[in-house]
């Protein structure tokens, strides 16, 4: 076994003989203003999206996570692999149970800058509801939170009634059902994905949505957070980017008439 001295110093001259290299051809092509500015960009990205992205399951995440529900009387926290998933033939487009970080949803709503009281607020695959909570903050018409899993919807029903929180809107509705077949409502929406499920489903929910938008064309966005399947949105045909990083993809829809 390598002492932990010894390991500290190997892995220190490991780092300072890969960025040497990489600083002294920084300046040779760039300069040394250069140099600064990227230098500057880089650790802009590590203390933001690389930061978050790393601490999405880091025991800092984990205890603020708690916190939360200490705080609110609810049971967000945790990562709940449910058995399920894997033995119903129901789940098999499903993915794990994970709630979103209260800082990386506030962050990606006020990407959006909309008058929140004009629109209604769904969640697709909401889990345990915890980012129900934290969209009842904000001035919503409606929140709604859809959810497969009868286990963790009956854990949002409880944290529903029991969360001790602010709330700004308090027209918060639950619906366990398969997100594929949720009928889209009409008016100004926010829709959010934090990766609930696979391609396929995806691709429905997200037909679903453009045909709405096609017979009642309105302002809505797609907020997406651990973008796995960004290519499938992308790939949308009526969703324009209008900001992506390493950890989120934020959309506008751009349908105006029924293409068929």
């Amino acid at each position: 076994m390598i002492p932990e001295g010894l390991r500290k110093r190997m892995l220190f001259l490991d780092f300072w003989t890969r960025w040497k290299g990489k600083t002294v051809r920084s300046l040779r092509e760039r300069g040394v203003l250069g140099t600064v500015k990227r230098a500057a960009a880089l650790v802009k990205r590590c203390v933001t999206d690389r930061w978050l992205l790393y601490h999405l399951s880091s025991p800092w995440d984990r205890y603020m996570d708690k916190r939360f529900d200490r705080r609110f009387a609810v049971d967000t926290a945790g990562l709940l692999d449910l058995p399920e998933l894997k033995f119903d033939p129901r789940f098999r487009h499903a993915v794990n149970y994970r709630p979103t970080p209260r800082p990386v949803f506030f962050r990606m709503l006020r990407r959006l800058d909309v008058d929140y009281s004009s629109f209604v607020f769904i969640d697709f695959g909401c889990g345990k509801g915890k980012v129900l909570f934290l969209a009842a903050e904000l001035p919503f018409t409606r929140i709604v939170g859809i959810e497969l899993s009868s286990k963790l919807f009956r854990v949002a029903e409880n944290n529903l009634r029991n969360y001790l929180g602010p709330r700004t809107c308090n027209a918060v509705q639950l619906v366990c059902m398969d997100a594929s077949e949720y009928e889209i409502p009409e008016g100004r929406a926010i829709y959010y994905f934090y990766n609930p499920f696979t391609a396929e489903v995806m691709r429905k929910v997200l037909e679903n949505i453009r045909r709405s938008l096609a017979a009642t064309p309105r302002e809505t966005y797609v907020v997406y957070f651990n973008h796995v399947l960004k290519d499938v949105l992308d790939e949308s045909g009526f969703l324009m980017p209008i900001k992506q990083t390493r950890l989120y993809s934020i959309y506008k829809a751009s349908v105006c008439a029924d293409a068929n």
